[in-house]
């Protein structure tokens, strides 16, 4: 692993009983990069995220992350009770735990400088005392992504953070993303092929295996009516 590279893996495979999911994918992720994941539905990229952050184990192959390393991860669909009567700030504030919670556990000035300074980031120091069923779908997405980040989390990653949301919101998320990678290394799944390659660093195909492209012009030279051939 080079002092620039973040994540590396190396002949990884994993398979859901019969049926491989990923197979031989190599790759590396530089440090402070905005890398997209394109492909179409079943090619493995939930898979790949699942095992950057420990939800699967290769069946063969390995990855690895520079010491120190951790991950933040924002997955497809929000799993958080809309209904629980819970503020923008006290969700964010979650985030900062690293350890199991003791009764009667009350945060630190520190944890609510850090969830702040979070929600900051995003765009939603507006909305701290709002319930997070009062917010948008895109203003949700935000703040799921602002727990991440409170975590200290370096390294990112978005599983279609953009999905159902409209025009406007994906924008916003879109300029969140490019201002975070300044300190974070991020990591986004997507089928808005056109917007998410414009603002990436590199490019990821995965389809079984995985076809890494280093600038945006390789990958859209190669698209021909959305899909890669």
């Amino acid at each position: 692993m080079t002092k620039d590279t973040i994540i590396q893996f190396h002949n990884v495979r994993f398979c859901y009983d019969e049926v491989c999911a990923i197979n031989n994918v190599n790759f590396n992720i530089l440090e402070n990069s905005l890398t997209a994941i394109i492909g179409p539905n079943g090619g493995g990229k939930s898979t790949i995220f699942k095992i950057l952050s420990g939800l699967l184990k290769p069946d063969d192959g390995h990855f690895s992350l520079r010491k120190g390393s951790t991950i933040g991860y924002v997955s497809q669909f929000t799993d958080f009770d809309l209904s629980f009567p819970i503020t923008v700030l006290e969700m964010v504030l979650s985030g900062t735990i690293c350890k199991k919670v003791k009764p009667f556990y009350r945060y630190k000035k520190s944890h609510r400088d850090k969830a702040r300074n979070a929600i900051k980031r995003v765009g939603l120091e507006m909305y701290e005392d709002r319930g997070i069923n009062q917010l948008s779908g895109g203003e949700l997405k935000r703040a799921v992504i602002a727990r991440a980040l409170a975590s200290d989390a370096n390294i990112i990653v978005l599983d279609e953070p953009d999905s159902s949301l409209d025009v406007e919101a994906a924008a916003d998320l879109y300029r969140i993303l490019i201002n975070l990678k300044s300190d974070k290394t991020i990591l986004i799944a997507s089928h808005h092929l056109d917007e998410v390659i414009d603002i990436a660093d590199s490019v990821l195909y995965v389809k079984s295996t995985v076809t890494k492209f280093s600038s945006t012009e390789e990958v859209k030279e190669k698209l021909g009516g959305g899909i890669i051939i």
